[in-house]
Order: structure tokens, then sequence, then C-alpha cells
């Protein structure tokens, strides 16, 4: 005679081990507060200091994930998601026609270069703004050093490189929506729970169906050469 309750705690155990801590609490935090602060810088572009401030703000929290890339935890580092370009073409191809895609604990190649992407293009920015508050407003660290007439070559970076952010954040959410419907994932609550599902669609997992890790995915690589 089955015996319900202990079918329910079998159900409750297999559900535990099924979630796999991923996104620790500064990753999680850095990335809502990232969409917060360029939020608010594109939405108060006229807004002084406070426009400022939130350039401030994105450059500490992209100069803290880029330290935190080297020394964070396991999933957090960059080593956890750097991909060969053969390896990302090939996600990108079998994505493309809804094909198998092995899943990835950390980002997957496309969700890595976009993180690339990103942080590179906000740090960049950050600077420019830095520079054309400088040369602008004559408010700031860099208000003696840059040029003043270099204010509108500068505030044409900025405003470029703000909307160009803007279209790839806009990418990053329609592929974080779109993967999270593909692999039976909701990455977006991951992203808030630091948690994610370690068997979701079977058929769209390579060879066994594991997920595989930073490490075995490096030592898979090398046996192939």
């Amino acid at each position: 005679m089955n015996d319900p309750h202990a079918a329910s705690l079998q159900a409750s155990t297999v559900s535990a081990q099924t979630r796999i801590k991923v996104w620790d609490i500064l990753v999680r935090t850095f990335h809502w507060t990232l969409v917060v602060s360029f939020t608010t810088g594109y939405l108060i572009t006229d807004k002084f200091p406070l426009h400022a401030y939130a350039g401030y703000t994105i450059f500490a929290l992209v100069m803290l994930r880029v330290i935190w890339g080297f020394v964070g935890t396991k999933y957090a580092r960059f080593s956890a998601f750097t991909y060969s370009l053969n390896e990302t073409v090939q996600y990108l191809l079998s994505a493309l026609r809804m094909g198998k895609a092995r899943e990835y604990l950390s980002h997957n190649p496309m969700g890595a270069l976009m993180v690339y992407l990103l942080l590179a293009m906000l740090l960049f920015n950050a600077v420019i703004g830095t520079m054309l508050y400088g040369a602008q407003q004559l408010e700031g660290p860099l208000a003696d050093i840059v040029p003043t007439l270099w204010d509108e070559n500068l505030e044409v970076v900025h405003k470029f490189m703000a909307k160009a952010l803007l279209t790839l954040a806009a990418f990053h959410l329609a592929g974080v929506l779109w993967s999270s419907w593909w692999h039976r994932q909701n990455y977006v609550l991951a992203m808030f729970t630091g948690y994610k599902s370690a068997f979701t669609r079977r058929e769209h997992r390579e060879g066994s169906g594991e997920v595989w890790t930073s490490e075995e995915r490096t030592r898979h690589h090398k046996q192939q050469r």
C-alpha cells in the first residue's frame, strides 16, 4: 500500500535535489542595482548631479563585477562562462533551429557574450560620461583634465552609447525570455532567488543529458583535441 506522506517527502526531496544555487547574493544585487541605475540615468539625462551619480554607480558596479569575475563564487567567475568561438556559433545555430542545445549552469555562450559586451560598453560610457560632466558642467573628478572644447563630441558619443546599450538590453531581455521558454527554465526568477533547475527539458541536452560544469566542459574539450 502506498504511503502518501512518503510519496510527498520523496517528491520534495527530488525537487530539492534538482535546484542548484548558481547566482550568489553579490551577482543578484549587482544585476538589479545595475538595472535601476541604468534606467534612472537614461530617464534623467538633464538632471544633475543625479545623472552623474547614476553614472558613478554604474562605474562602481561594473568594476566590482569585474573583480568578482576573478575572485568570486564558482558560477560567477568568468572562467565559468568563457567559451570558444566554435562553441558559441554551434550554440547559436542550434538555438536558431530549435534543435538540441546543452544547458549550462552559468551563462550559456550567447548569454556570456552579452555579459561581456554590456560590461565593456557600460564601463566605456561611464568614463565618457564622466569626461563629458567635466567638460560641460565643469564638475566631477575629470573637470580639471578634460578640455571644454571636447564637450560636443563627447556628448554625441555618450548619447550614441546610451542608445546602443538600451538596444542591447532589449536584445538581452528578449534572449532571456526566449531561452526561458526553450529550456523550460525561469531565468528571470533565478536572478532573484539564485537557484536554477538542474533537469528541465532533457531533449535539449546533448549526450547523457547532464548539465556540464565549467570543469567538465574544459575536460571534454581537452579530450577532443
